[in-house]
């Protein structure tokens, strides 16, 4: 693990400490969390213009995807994706950054 990269993620997650549903630190995920973002990927239908946004985003990240392999991360992320695009309207970009400090895979 780069810690200068992992200090980064931490800091830059503080932005999002009123969204519970973001993780604080990307290497120290509760399994509820995790449960949590899974059932919002299985849950959450996107409309058609949110659909665009998740797709947009996804092709955005770091990792030009959700992860840089389709594990566990890669459907927690994309779970937490259909979240805040669902329910606070997060842009593409908006949900990149939080995907890019969330990125958990050896940063």
């Amino acid at each position: 693990m780069n810690l200068d990269h992992y200090t980064a993620q931490v800091n830059g997650l503080k932005k999002y400490a009123d969204v519970p549903q973001v993780p604080a630190d990307p290497y120290d995920i509760s399994v509820a969390s995790a449960r949590e973002m899974l059932g919002f990927y299985d849950t959450i239908q996107l409309s058609p213009p949110q659909q665009a946004v998740f797709s947009t985003a996804q092709s955005m990240t770091d990792d030009h995807g959700w992860c840089c392999c389709q594990c566990w991360s890669w459907y927690t992320h994309a779970g937490l994706a259909k979240y805040l695009i669902a329910r606070d309207n997060y842009s593409a970009a908006q949900v990149v950054a939080v995907t890019n400090l969330e990125d958990c895979c050896g940063g």
